[in-house]
């Protein structure tokens, strides 16, 4: 196996070499006198002779070369440690024939550290010949700053070696790489720039651009600036694939832009109107049959069907049923839902126009010019439903009742709009043609650009509704929202407004909010639909206690951890403490982490890869938050009930360690696996899990519900713990049940927090309409947790305060006055604490749990 990777590497890099050098020997040889033509006459003595004047020339002729070979190596092929040893193994110098001479390799070098910058050059002046790599400027600027920038980062790693990867404009953008045996260093970088600069400053005035607006470089794109789109033609076909260039000079997904064969000639013929005006009928079916095919719904093609059928609509023509049926037939093909992704490509792509809003302004067009000749129409399409109705005669006219509903598309079957006109206002409209269209998937086409406010969302039917004659009339529209958790006071009926690349505009609409649906009253006809706002409207004071308990929980977690370390070795002295302790330090860590996290995510832009990955920490610290709170309660169950049975310290870690972080994990790491490749892991608007399409969301809301599940029932076996008589216990007096009830309310609140029971109350705040006082006790006790923690899992632990004291020398005079007390009074310490003397043993659950304490109230020392 060894010898042959060594062959297979040997040919590889013996290859690439001699398409290398090629070029170079090729020029030695032309710089000579033309060898004659041999004869075959001529006799081996005379081949011989021949021979050896060429090897005595060619030795005259040696020129060294240092070349660089870029060699691609999958994720499954030579790792660099076996690519080092291989080459160790190499016996230099060996010689390859290069045609008829020999080439002697003297060494090879692998490097493992390159660096890509970009040095703007501000006094020259950007030419295209600088694109052409093979432009007599191009070769003058490269070989100039190939030398200089050579010899600056020399200075800094002597094996460092710089290759010019192109020139883009900006004044000239000089971008380079930097090789290196081993990566440089953030001090090597800074030093390198820092020589390039000075080595520069007699003639050129230079900056360095920031690593994350380096130009892309690539033999395919060529060299773009960063945020700008590279394109090159397609092969055989019409159209062009184009890459966008990205952060840190890396060009993003290659997009295709490529065209079918039969949308290609269409595009052609229809750029000529005469021709469409010629065959209006017959470009429009071959149009609807090209649009069957499956490749559709790619950038190039749907931009093309964009183009096409606007010509269609500003074609000055009568529509009739099947016109309006082959070209909703078009437009519900590369509407559907496997084109979602392809329209977002377009507007990133396209920022000076608006794709989505030129071809709905086209359907309105097209749609308005119906010649109708019967009484009703309707057309269903996978994506699109249409109703459209002739107003014949004035008289016994009635309204115009259309229901759109039982979509059956997936994610879009909860919509349904209905759309109603009086007959009052069809009175001066005869022989005029009402369409209305409905659109599910228009909802995530769209943009939800609005001209009243950010974070507002489609969360209807797209809806057109035309009429043939130019006239202005009410209309009422009930529509179903998608989303129903969203919030119903923010609801806004508005029309799309198709100035400039066009925005959602309320004016002339009003909202009515009726249940669980949002009636819609407008005086005007286009396109229509409800937006609701993806955020409830801003509560003041739940943002400042929020702010205030986050910081002071962040605080008093910080604190936690201190103490704990402070204290650790005088209170982890058996393995039930140890056990309790780790589990306090987990639970404050994991909050502390979450925390933080989520302070991060809430400055980061949505949907980035920055978000992304907030969004997973987040995730798996929350969760990781509560299964320790879940190996807390467990055990808790463990010592009260079976107290005679003993695991090892090692066993408890083990149990602890695995459910508290193992859990998180596997969860996390498979909920973005799942949803991640289906663009459904993160909410819009927000860093934060999904709640559509494959709910990732519920990979959290599902664990901490059962988490807090589990948790009240630790709770309540608690409970039944303290209130059941021992064996042999007296009836309790009034005092004793007054001091079990204490003990009751102090296990509550001491073990709410603590087993995280207080999100318990954030399960109302689910639901629609549930009133904010559930939303003000939910934001105070888990904001302030971190608090609450540090108050009843830390300051309440009675051998912590101990430790502290001891800690800080005040056992002594603690013990001292409470000596001079007892010794003043010449009584003897309440019996309440005492155990009884002899071997018996007091098995009472509160002085069992208390270790030793005076006081019987069921805090979470108990454990110690």
């Amino acid at each position: 196996m060894m010898l042959r990777s060594r062959h297979v590497l040997y040919c590889l890099l013996l290859i690439i070499f001699c398409q290398c050098v090629e070029v170079e020997v090729d020029q030695l040889h032309s710089s000579n006198s033309p060898l004659p033509i041999e004869d075959t006459s001529i006799t081996e003595d005379s081949k011989s002779q021949i021979h050896l004047n060429r090897r005595k020339r060619n030795v005259n002729q040696q020129t060294a070369y240092d070349i660089d070979i870029e060699v691609s190596i999958p994720n499954n092929g030579l790792s660099m440690e076996t690519l080092q040893m291989l080459l160790n193994n190499v016996t230099y110098p060996f010689g390859i024939y290069v045609g008829n001479d020999i080439v002697n390799i003297t060494s090879i070098t692998p490097t493992t550290g390159s660096m890509k910058f970009a040095l703007r050059v501000k006094n020259l002046i950007f030419s295209k010949d600088l694109k052409n790599s093979s432009s007599p400027l191009y070769k003058n600027i490269s070989r100039e700053f190939n030398a200089l920038l050579n010899e600056a980062y020399k200075s800094v790693r002597p094996d460092a070696s710089v290759k010019i990867l192109g020139f883009t404009n900006g004044s000239i953008i000089v971008v380079h790489e930097v090789f290196s045996r081993s990566p440089l260093s953030p001090g090597d970088i800074a030093s390198s720039q820092n020589e390039v600069t000075n080595a520069l400053s007699n003639k050129y005035i230079t900056e360095f651009l920031p690593e994350d607006e380096i130009p892309c470089s690539s033999s395919i794109f060529g060299t773009t600036n960063f945020n700008s789109i590279a394109e090159i033609p397609c092969m055989g076909v019409g159209g062009v694939k184009k890459a966008k260039c990205g952060k840190n000079g890396k060009y993003e997904k290659e997009l295709d832009f490529c065209l079918l064969p039969a949308i290609s000639n269409l595009l052609e013929l229809t750029n000529s109107s005469a021709e469409v005006a010629k065959n209006f009928s017959s470009l429009l079916q071959e149009l609807s049959t090209a649009s069957q095919n499956e490749n559709i719904t790619t950038p190039g093609n749907v931009q093309a069907v964009v183009t096409i059928l606007k010509i269609f609509s500003e074609t000055n023509t009568t529509v009739n049923e099947t016109d309006l049926g082959n070209f909703l037939q078009i437009v519900s093909s590369v509407i559907s839902t496997n084109s979602i992704e392809t329209w977002r490509i377009l507007s990133s792509t396209t920022p000076e126009t608006n794709p989505s809003s030129q071809l709905l302004q086209s359907v309105e067009i097209f749609s308005s010019r119906l010649n109708l000749t019967k009484g009703t129409l309707e057309i269903k399409q996978t994506n699109l439903k249409l109703s459209a109705t002739k107003i014949i005669s004035p008289k016994n006219l009635s309204p115009i009742n259309v229901t759109f509903d039982n979509f059956t598309i997936e994610g879009y079957n909860n919509l349904s709009a209905n759309l109603f006109i009086s007959a009052d206002e069809l009175e001066n409209a005869e022989n005029s043609v009402v369409v209305t269209i409905a659109y599910p998937t228009w909802i995530d086409i769209l943009p939800n650009n609005t001209n009243f406010g950010e974070n507002f969302l489609i969360n209807g039917l797209v809806v057109t509704i035309t009429l043939s004659t130019k006239k202005s009339i009410e209309i009422d529209m009930t529509f179903s929202p998608r989303d129903p958790t969203l919030d119903f006071n923010t609801a806004k009926c508005a029309f799309w407004n198709f100035t400039g690349n066009g925005i959602w505009n309320d004016r002339g609409c009003t909202p009515i909010l009726d249940g669980e649906n949002i009636i819609c009253k407008c005086v005007h006809l286009t396109s229509f639909s409800i937006l609701m706002s993806s955020k409830e409207e801003e509560n003041k004071v739940l943002d400042y206690i929020t702010q205030i308990g986050v910081a002071v929980s962040l605080g008093s977690l910080l604190i936690t951890i201190i103490i704990e370390a402070v204290v650790w070795k005088h209170v982890t002295k058996n393995k039930t403490s140890h056990t309790r302790h780790v589990a306090i330090l987990n639970i404050a860590i994991n909050l502390l982490i979450a925390d933080v996290w989520f302070i991060v995510a809430s400055s980061i832009k949505p949907e980035s890869g920055a978000c992304v990955a907030a969004t997973f920490f987040i995730h798996v610290f929350y969760l990781a938050l509560f299964f320790w709170m879940f190996t807390l309660g467990i055990l808790l169950v463990y010592h009260l009930f079976f107290l005679f049975h003993g695991l090892s310290k090692s066993a408890l870690m083990g149990i602890s360690f695995g459910i508290g972080y193992l859990c998180p994990v596997i969860i996390s790491v498979i909920t973005i696996g799942v949803t991640y490749p289906q663009d459904s892991y993160i909410r819009k608007g927000a860093c934060w899990l999904g709640w559509r399409d494959k709910y990732p969301i519920l990979a959290f809301i599902l664990p901490a519900l059962v988490i807090i599940a589990s948790n009240i029932i630790v709770l309540v076996m608690v409970i039944f713990k303290v209130l059941r008589p021992t064996i042999g216990d007296r009836p309790r007096g009034h005092n004793e049940e007054k001091e079990t009830f204490k003990q009751i309310v102090r296990s509550v609140v001491v073990l709410t927090p603590i087993l995280g029971l207080t999100w318990a109350f954030g399960i109302p705040t689910f639901q629609e309409n549930s009133h904010i006082a559930f939303h003000y006790i939910f934001t105070i006790l888990n904001a302030f947790q971190g608090f609450f923690i540090l108050v009843f899992g830390t300051c309440l632990d009675k051998k912590v305060r101990e430790a502290l004291l001891k800690k800080f020398s005040l056992t002594g005079f603690s013990s001292r006055t409470k000596s001079a007390q007892s010794t003043s009074t010449g009584k003897f310490p309440s019996k309440h604490g005492r155990a009884f003397p002899g071997k018996k043993k007091d098995y009472k659950i509160s002085n069992q749990l208390h270790s030793g304490s005076k006081d019987k109230s069921l805090s979470y020392s108990t454990l110690n």
